[in-house]
């Protein structure tokens, strides 16, 4: 990829790279302005010269000629490595020098940033084989600038379940769009129309010797062992939490992540619902809480539906109910003490929706909360901009009915929400405190995802744009929490 950038006759002056006492001769114009530059591309820089001088140029990283242009001008050519800016963005110095006989040497310079876009680093994956998928691929690469290159068509006779038998080949089809896309990919968005459960892959962690039904998105997660994956396994993107204490590892930009790590890790999660024109819905409400969340004004209430009365457990062993119980309190504590929202907490057996819990739970921006199985009770009034999750075996089963909690939730309106596509176990489920406190420290929701499940190829699927940052303008404190409110409700 070559870029021109041509410089403007109206540029700031440069000054003598010393003082010799004798005054500037005008060698030398100003480096250009530039965009990020693209790593592993070659970038043409104009420059306005005396066509007496000689120049010469450096750069921090990749190599860079200077050759004549048109009259009075010079264009250095600069060559970037495509190692640097392939995860995170890096801070890149030009400097050119001019001399001429007569004149002190004068020297320009400017640091320029290299990386991917967010854009760039997208894959987006549909099923031809379904009406409107490809629709909904195509809607949603346009809300985010995505190149049609990077829509990645993936032909399955199956639009829900896929045979385990079949599942290599489908692996194979996604790699490839991968791979022609580039290394700097993070993030793999399957649309509606394409399957989100595989049977006879992963064994079950019960250790019933059955093979369990999981979800495909948690195994692209780790794409390149999908294939060879016969078990659940620690999830490496996984940060550290402890939900009884209130200590949480900040969370980590997926790009620093990336640079960690020896294999490839995705943030896979998927724009879907009961059909296409669901899942066109859902982008239009990303959308818009993405205008709303740029100019701080997400509003509404937090919801935390606990099950075991007004006081915590006293344990908090990993997989167990007193676990799964303190994410909630963990959930309750981060929002009450950010103080952004109001925050309603029920501690009954019953949920929100069914006495003596409350009956309706308005103004709904964020929710966590258990437990029915395959439930949803009909409580809740999303604002623009909702996410929530339901801990229940079911809460994910499927997607596209009309039964489990994230499922309803969609056809309600919530923006994202997560479940499981079978038996999860709790230790299956995500960190719910987690994640609600890595997306108020700026993360994107399919960071908070990964960042905040400790179990990878295994149940969980996250619908809803994962490049959704609710708080990403937010200023962070040293601990990573956000020092400042962005539009808080009244009430």
């Amino acid at each position: 990829m070559v870029a021109a950038l041509l410089l403007l006759a109206c540029g700031r002056g440069v000054a003598p790279a010393g003082d010799t006492g004798a005054p500037p001769c005008a060698l030398l114009g100003p480096l250009p302005d530039g965009d990020r530059l693209t790593p592993g591309s070659t970038v043409d820089l104009s420059i306005e010269v005396d066509p007496e001088a000689m120049l010469s140029a450096t750069v921090t990283a990749g190599s860079v000629t200077v050759e004549g242009g048109a009259a009075g001008t010079a264009v250095v050519r600069w060559t970037l490595p495509l190692e640097v800016g392939l995860h995170v963005d890096e801070p890149e110095e030009l400097q050119v020098t001019a001399s001429a006989a007569g004149c002190p040497d004068e020297t320009a310079s400017r640091v320029y940033t290299v990386g991917f876009s967010e854009a760039e680093r997208v894959v987006v994956v549909y099923n031809p084989s379904v009406d409107g998928s490809r629709e909904v691929a195509v809607s949603y690469a346009a809300l985010h600038g995505v190149s049609d290159d990077r829509l990645c068509a993936v032909d399955t006779a199956a639009d829900a379940t896929l045979d385990g038998a079949d599942f290599p080949e489908f692996v194979d089809a996604v790699r490839s769009c991968v791979d022609a896309a580039g290394p700097q990919v993070h993030v793999i968005v399957p649309v509606y129309g394409v399957p989100y459960r595989v049977t006879g892959r992963i064994d079950d962690i019960s250790g019933s010797g059955s093979k369990a039904t999981v979800s495909i998105d948690s195994l692209l997660f780790m794409l390149d062992d999908a294939v060879d994956a016969t078990e659940a396994t620690y999830n490496p993107a996984w940060q550290h939490g402890d939900s009884m204490a209130g200590e949480y590892d900040p969370y980590l930009p997926w790009g620093l992540l990336r640079l960690y790590e020896d294999d490839p890790l995705y943030q896979v999660a998927r724009i879907d619902g009961v059909d296409a024109d669901a899942a066109l819905e859902l982008i239009d409400r990303t959308a818009e809480a993405m205008e709303l969340a740029a100019a701080g004004q997400l509003t509404g209430t937090v919801y935390v539906d606990g099950r075991y009365g007004d006081t915590p457990p006293e344990t908090d062993s990993f997989g167990s109910y007193e676990s799964g119980e303190w994410n909630m309190w963990g959930t309750r504590r981060v929002f009450e003490e950010l103080g952004w929202y109001p925050v309603v907490w029920d501690g009954n057996s019953e949920e929100f929706g069914t006495p003596p819990a409350p009956e309706s739970c308005p103004d709904a921006l964020y929710y966590a909360g258990w437990y029915s199985y395959a439930n949803y009770n009909d409580a809740f009034t999303w604002v623009p901009g909702a996410i929530g999750g339901h801990l229940d075996s079911c809460s994910a089963c499927d997607i596209r009915g009309d039964r489990d909690w994230s499922a309803v939730a969609l056809q309600r309106g919530i923006t994202a929400t997560f479940g499981a596509v079978s038996e999860p176990y709790v230790a299956g489920m995500p960190e719910y405190d987690q994640f609600f406190l890595y997306l108020t420290q700026g993360a994107s929701f399919g960071e908070a995802a990964y960042e905040s499940t400790r179990l990878a190829r295994w149940m969980m699927v996250w619908v809803g744009d994962p490049l959704y940052r609710p708080y990403g303008g937010a200023a962070r404190s040293g601990d990573g929490g956000p020092r400042r409110s962005p539009g808080r409700a009244s009430g």
